[in-house]
């Protein structure tokens, strides 16, 4: 084609155009909001981790290697939501403004403009599975070290006031206020191993020791009181007797979480494995939790696709062009979302319910609405 001077002008194809500005629309806003959500959750966590775990002063290089860790998981859940909230937004402010009427009126159709969407929505996808399958589970398996090597290497960080401590072996322990390595106002339970409680113990305060020649954790609690219960029952409730002072121990290695076939920590490939181990040397050990565990982090990893192909024809049909509403509209998606996986993964040691099917139905519910949303507004 050639322009008034003459001179050969190269045209550019609609679809071109319109695969240009929505590539540029939602990679900036999805980037955008994965990025604020993720400062969000990883400052909430990294909170939550200073409270709770590391209650006593730790080095600043520690405190970044845990943010690092903890930025893989909160993306597996950001990356999605900002996907979704991004073609949530820019398609209800086309469908709202008419720009989706008047390319149907061009001759594009809805299919062509959302393939550039359906495409990111894939790309995204399988960095999701990347990281959940083989990201997340180093990540939390060293998150767990670093934690026990802090605890081990001073047991204060391991007591926080008001809070139920539950790192002892078959004990629980509460206090209302920490003065260096001094404790006051102690509440102890003591458990058997069915969890049921066999003594109770109140101290006026205690003292945290740790024994390196011994590699022990001593608390020793002062003018303490005790009363026992004899098989769990409370009716037959005995006075165990009070003591000026008494001193109670734990190895260090009771500290460390068992970490064999610790689902939270095991590899997508790892658990195939114990599946495949299982199938051919049965064992008492039920195998429903891996095959749930396994198809939940497949399932999940497609949460991108889920989302665009029900969020897109739902934006489309609303329209509306408030941000306002699109993040309302995201939460309510990604809620319902999570809400229905939650359920499968709660099924996971009852293998008779079949859990790790149960756990595909937020994406066959989902998808299904989404096709038939697409449709609808194909044909509208």
């Amino acid at each position: 084609m050639a322009d008034l001077s003459g001179r050969q002008v190269r045209s550019v194809p609609a679809v071109t155009l319109i695969y240009n500005y929505l590539y540029k629309e939602i990679i900036l806003l999805t980037c955008t909001v994965i990025g604020v959500l993720t400062f969000l959750l990883v400052g909430l966590e990294l909170f939550k981790v200073i409270e709770q775990v590391l209650y006593a002063d730790v080095p600043f290089w520690l405190t970044a290697k845990f943010v690092l860790l903890l930025i893989p998981f909160v993306l597996t859940l950001t990356i999605p939501t900002g996907l979704l909230a991004a073609v949530v937004i820019v398609f209800g402010r086309m469908s709202s403004d008419r720009e989706l009427l008047a390319l149907k009126a061009s001759g594009i159709g809805l299919a062509p403009v959302a393939a550039p969407v359906v495409f990111l929505a894939i790309g995204l996808s399988l960095i999701n599975y990347w990281l959940i399958a083989y990201v997340v589970p180093e990540c939390r398996k060293d998150f767990n070290n670093m934690k026990h090597e802090i605890l081990t290497n001073n047991p204060m960080n391991l007591f926080t006031p008001d809070t139920i401590i539950d790192k002892l072996p078959q004990t629980r322990v509460y206090f209302t206020r920490r003065v260096g390595p001094e404790l006051e106002n102690v509440f102890i339970w003591k458990l058997d191993e069915q969890n049921h409680l066999t003594t109770f113990v109140r101290a006026e305060r205690a003292e945290v020791d740790l024994n390196y020649e011994y590699q022990q954790l001593v608390l020793t609690l002062f003018n303490e009181r005790q009363e026992q219960f004899p098989n769990g029952d409370f009716s037959k409730m005995q006075s165990g007797g009070h003591a000026d002072q008494f001193a109670l121990t734990y190895p260090l290695s009771s500290f460390y979480d068992k970490m064999q076939r610790h689902l939270a920590w095991m590899t997508l490939p790892e658990i195939t494995d114990v599946i495949i181990a299982m199938e051919s040397a049965p064992t008492s050990e039920q195998a429903s939790p891996y095959l749930t565990e396994l198809q939940a982090r497949i399932s999940f990893s497609m949460s991108c696709f889920t989302f665009v192909l029900v969020g897109l024809p739902l934006a489309i049909q609303t329209q509306r062009r408030e941000t306002s509403f699109g993040v309302v509209l995201t939460i309510t998606i990604v809620g319902l979302y999570y809400l229905l996986g939650a359920v499968g993964r709660g099924l996971k040691a009852n293998a008779g319910l079949y859990p790790e099917l149960i756990i595909w139905a937020p994406n066959y519910i989902f998808q299904g609405i989404g096709a038939w949303l697409f449709y609808r507004a194909n044909h509208k």
